[in-house]
């Protein structure tokens, strides 16, 4: 396995945890929109993103689609579901394309029952993930929808090693809970201030610090989250 994983749960494992899972895991490429989970079915693989993004997505019987997480280097996905062995409340489908490690889930719930320290890692993570989960409901109830864009734009580029988003209008839409027009409003509107810079779907931040002084405070409360479980280091820098 090669030193720099590119996935910061796979990096701060501990040595003996990560050689163990080491013959479980194979680097794939991801292409966009690749569904890796579907909804109400078992977990059979697990994603570790080196550069790819995925996005968790609850899909209603009338065909609508609202996105709950993005998830990134940072971690996993289908954890709590992989977790407990029971079908995924949710769609996993990738949302930026890039590079991934897969492991089989099953092999690697077997190994975490043998390795407490292992199982430890994954629990927090766990945690973490429910934490994000109950701030984006939180903040989709009190916060604007132009801060709720810059948070998740944020949020995406604390998640990936590139310097480029990828971010379609629909999607951001889906992930705030607002209409594309209120959202494409927005994003405009960081555009005209120099914030962002956005065009055909990708996103590159221009300033940063700017980006989080119109962000509300649900970016920050879960960065330093982050921070604490994966540790700083592996960060992105704060601001450019």
């Amino acid at each position: 396995m090669a030193p720099n994983m590119n996935n910061r749960f796979l990096a701060q494992l501990e040595p003996s945890d990560r050689a163990a899972m080491a013959p479980l895991l194979r680097r794939v490429v991801v292409p966009m929109d690749l569904v890796v989970v579907r909804q109400n079915a078992p977990v059979t693989d697990v994603h570790f993103p080196a550069d790819a993004q995925f996005a968790n997505l609850i899909r209603f019987p009338d065909g609508r689609a609202i996105e709950t997480a993005v998830i990134g280097q940072e971690g996993v996905t289908g954890l709590a579901p992989f977790m407990a062995d029971r079908p995924c409340a949710w769609e996993v489908r990738c949302r930026s394309p890039g590079e991934a490690w897969v492991c089989p889930a099953a092999a690697l719930r077997a190994l975490a029952a043998e390795r407490p320290s292992l199982m430890r890692k994954l629990l927090t993570l766990t945690d973490l993930y429910q934490a994000q989960a109950a701030q984006a409901a939180a903040c989709n109830a009190a916060h604007p929808v132009p801060q709720r864009v810059a948070r998740w734009i944020l949020t995406a580029a604390d998640l990936s090693p590139e310097q480029v988003l990828t971010f379609r209008q629909e999607e951001l839409a889906r992930l705030i809970g607002a209409r594309r027009t209120t959202v494409s409003e927005a994003a405009s509107s960081l555009k005209r201030l120099k914030l962002i810079a956005y065009a055909r779907g990708t996103i590159r931040i221009l300033d940063r610090a700017g980006l989080e002084s119109a962000s509300c405070e649900c970016h920050a409360m879960l960065r330093a989250r982050t921070e604490a479980v994966l540790g700083e280091a592996s960060m992105q820098p704060e601001s450019a």
